[in-house]
């Protein structure tokens, strides 16, 4: 008997450790590496929506290996700066940050550290931008990495001195880094940064001369901006037949890019598969809570056979011990049932409340469309939104136009300028007609078209109206998170 009983134990004991094996951390690791590298072949060639699955499922699976951690946050931020999702970005690239200084990583801290300025600049966080960096800049220097000490010069130059209006720095740093050897699409950006910088010096002629160097990229973000600032230099220059032909070719590049940077697509796919890695982690938990009951039933199994064992001898004393163990797994498993039950009840109760949610949003976004549109303000700014074409262009806004935006505006939004002047009264009635557009929603790009000014003179003028009109100067926010708030 003593001999079966030890075969029965060691029985039960390999069963459970075969279990718990099944799913073990090593062999995730080895998946979540797979998928990185997969991720990083696609990020090389361009297939940056793949990649950006890859690196998500990765980060579901990775536990321990905060290197591996690191690097997937660090690629993952760049994918969704790539498509404009620039706070997720600047999220992702500082979690990098933290996972690199506990390694350590001196290589890794500094491009991430360069990756988190690049978001700050998107989000017109400038102070964060030349902080970030400066940090990248010293790694850089102390490890004599003079590749990324040029690339940080362009960056630090056009992101931030250029940004903020120092334009003599921004062009020492643009040319300290083509002094370093600048090559391929980095050269490319440099050209077309100093021509913008002496434009904006009144150096036209030194001006074209970049530009048209920088014209032979195969970007078309930078093809873009060289034919805005040539369109604006001809204008100077009044030289109508070179501008308008600047303007065509500005919108052609425009489409080319819009069609190249799908937000809405990239949105989508994140919440798609940031659902599938909330999924793989509930699963996860449910493998290990399984894992658990076989183990479990295992073990009882052999106390159930140990107990028969001993029932042969002692049938009489054991008989009412059995009946209570029967009795007791007997409510064990009406209990599992009842909280089995309550839990598809919470489910079911919360699947409802979301479905309700979204509809309730879907309405009155949809109440909000069916109020502005009736204004001319708001529907030519919704064209432009969807398509930038010559027609488009051709737009006249009245007085009248504008006062019935801001009163429809104000009745949508609960009396929105009359709030913003009682917090702001410096701001005058072209300030409150550009805070009513962005409160409505509408891109930069968008709103420089309305006011009929570059996109960068546009920047400049939202962080004059938040420095001296709001007297803001030590807010972190963007413009647009300001007059959200309001």
């Amino acid at each position: 008997m003593k001999t079966k009983l030890k075969f029965l134990i060691l029985l039960g004991f390999v069963i459970g450790f075969a279990l718990t094996s099944c799913d073990s951390a090593t062999t995730r690791e080895r998946k979540a590496r797979a998928l990185y590298e997969e991720g990083v072949r696609l990020r090389e060639q361009r297939l940056s929506k793949e990649a950006a699955e890859c690196f998500l499922q990765a980060l579901a699976l990775v536990d321990n290996d905060r290197e591996l951690v690191a690097d997937i946050k660090d690629n993952l931020g760049a994918m969704y700066y790539k498509h404009g999702l620039f706070e997720d970005a600047l999220c992702l690239h500082r979690e990098a940050v933290s996972e690199f200084k506990l390694i350590p990583d001196s290589v890794g801290m500094m491009t991430t550290w360069r990756n988190c300025g690049r978001a700050t600049k998107s989000l017109e966080l400038y102070a964060y931008t030349k902080h970030y960096y400066d940090s990248a800049f010293q790694i850089a220097t102390l490890i004599n990495d003079t590749v990324m000490v040029n690339d940080l010069y362009l960056e630090i130059g056009r992101d931030y001195y250029m940004e903020v209006g120092n334009y003599p720095k921004a062009i020492e740093c643009v040319r300290r880094a083509m002094q370093g050897g600048l090559q391929g699409n980095d050269l490319d950006i440099a050209n077309m940064t100093l021509g913008i910088l002496y434009y904006y010096t009144n150096k036209n002629d030194v001006a074209k001369d970049y530009l048209t160097a920088a014209l032979r990229s195969d970007r078309v973000g930078v093809r873009m901006s060289v034919y805005q600032t040539l369109y604006g230099i001809a204008l100077n220059e009044k030289n109508l037949d070179k501008a308008m032909e600047y303007e065509g070719l500005f919108l052609e590049n425009m489409q080319l890019l819009e069609k190249e940077n799908n937000l809405e697509a990239m949105q989508r796919l994140k919440a798609e598969y940031e659902l599938k890695s909330q999924k793989s982690q509930m699963e996860s938990l449910n493998r290990t809570k399984s894992l658990k009951l076989y183990l479990v039933i295992t073990l009882v199994v052999i106390a159930l056979l140990v107990t028969l064992m001993v029932v042969r001898k002692k049938a009489s004393d054991h008989k009412i011990a059995v009946e209570r163990f029967k009795n007791q797994v007997e409510r064990d498993q009406n209990r599992i049932h009842e909280l089995v039950s309550n839990m598809e009840n919470l489910i079911r109760t919360n699947d409802e409340l979301r479905r309700d949610h979204q509809t309730l949003s879907q309405k009155e976004l949809l109440m909000t469309n069916k109020i502005m549109s009736r204004n001319k303000v708001f529907a030519t700014a919704m064209s432009l939104s969807e398509h930038v074409t010559a027609n488009a262009l051709n737009f006249d806004l009245s007085n009248d136009d504008w006062a019935d935006f801001i009163s429809l505006t104000d009745l949508v939004y609960d009396g929105f300028s009359q709030r913003l002047l009682q917090l702001f009264p410096k701001l005058g009635q072209w300030d409150v007609r550009i805070c009513c557009l962005s409160k409505n929603g509408f891109s930069n790009q968008v709103i420089s078209i309305l006011l009929d000014t570059q996109t960068d003179s546009y920047y400049r003028r939202k962080i004059r109206i938040k420095q001296m009109k709001m007297e803001l100067n030590n807010d972190t926010r963007s413009f647009e998170e300001i007059v959200n708030a309001v």
